[in-house]
């Protein structure tokens, strides 16, 4: 007997529905609207190390999602799942975790879809996918830019603590030679040091291992930051870092390593396109709940064919570059960050990106 005339037997069509459910190599599962687990595919088994079984005595959300990331127990109330199940909306969840029977954890995204019958609503369906090695490949190219960046950093800071330390050099010959010490002297090599003390730091901070750590962090300062460590750069190339920022003191809700280097790329970028020198405006302003972030350069603008794959790998108006760094900055701000970014460029006349960014993200559960 073919396999579709035997479609009229129910107990057939179920098992050929599995037999579906199980060649999809995400997690699947259904429950009804009392929270019943009424399927669960084998990728879903694989994944967890739960059976069908399993759910009989537990119920599903104290065995796969009863403590998020931080360690902190998530109350079936707070669990995005059960609230699409009560309101019958979908629901789509970046970044979550699901646990593990034998007590791990993995990073998942999923998707809640409400389940319909005749019209009626009878539960959800809940299709999630292991994150693993999309989060270890996203490290990855973070932290391969982030040494690009060192690089090409370290030439800048030589070069602005080379002066600084030409001109302790002087000093102390000055005061070995003299009979009588000099108050302005000391004053001018205090002024040095701490130059140099103050570019270290940021390199250093930069340059260290980070957890993903949410804070409120100062915006202003943080840009501040990072212009003290690209100005040597700039300086290099005959470029003046100009800034517009506005004086109130905004506190926005950030990984603050991550935001320095979204910062970095965008103000090495307008360096590098601006052979002849000139001048980078960073304009900083608040907009109700948002702040905008503008760096705009003079350089020799992004053409149509470039600018409309801008962050795709690979595209770049560098000889060299692999178009990484815009990537990267592009998931920072739009997936760890809630924000957007935005570009516009004149050939011959100059790029301006725009970040406007939620002082309060709303962060996936």
């Amino acid at each position: 007997m073919k396999l579709f005339d035997k479609l009229n037997n129910k107990e057939t069509l179920t098992q050929i529905n599995q037999l579906i459910l199980d060649s999809v190599a995400e997690g699947i599962y259904g429950i009804d609207l009392e929270a019943n687990v009424i399927f669960w595919n084998k990728a879903a088994e694989e994944l967890t190390g739960f059976k069908m079984e399993d759910f009989e005595q537990h119920n599903l959300h104290d065995l796969i999602h009863h403590t998020n990331a931080d360690g902190v127990n998530v109350p079936v109330h707070d669990c995005p799942v059960y609230h699409a199940l009560n309101s019958g909306e979908s629901l789509f969840v970046k970044d979550d975790i699901f646990w593990r029977k034998d007590g791990s954890n993995f990073p998942v995204e999923y998707t809640v879809k409400p389940m319909r019958e005749d019209g009626q609503f009878v539960g959800t369906v809940i299709t999630f996918r292991d994150m693993t090695e999309q989060k270890k490949t996203e490290e990855i190219l973070l932290q391969w830019e982030k040494l690009s960046l060192m690089g090409q950093m370290a030439a800048g800071v030589a070069h602005e603590i080379r002066n600084p330390m030409t001109s302790l050099k002087g000093f102390l010959q000055l005061i070995k030679s003299s009979k009588e010490l000099n108050n302005d002297y000391f004053e001018i090599m205090d002024l040095e040091i701490d130059r140099i003390e103050s570019i270290i730091k940021e390199l250093l901070t930069f340059s260290k291992p980070q957890k993903t750590l949410y804070t409120y962090v100062t915006i202003q300062d943080l840009i501040k930051q990072v212009i003290l460590l690209m100005e040597p750069q700039a300086v290099m190339n005959s470029i003046h870092l100009k800034t517009n920022i506005e004086t109130k003191p905004i506190e926005i809700f950030c990984i603050e390593y991550q935001l320095k280097q979204v910062f970095i790329n965008l103000i090495k970028n307008a360096i590098e396109a601006m052979e002849k020198g000139g001048t980078i405006t960073i304009n900083l302003i608040k907009q109700g709940e948002e702040v905008v972030i503008q760096i705009i350069d003079e350089g020799t603008g992004i053409p149509p064919c470039i600018l409309e794959k801008l962050g795709e790998p690979f595209h770049t108006t560098k000889e060299n570059g692999t178009g990484l760094g815009i990537m990267v900055t592009n998931n920072i701000i739009k997936n760890h960050h809630k924000g957007k970014i935005t570009v516009e460029s004149q050939i011959n006349e100059g790029t301006t990106f725009t970040i406007t960014l939620p002082i309060k993200p709303k962060l996936d559960s």
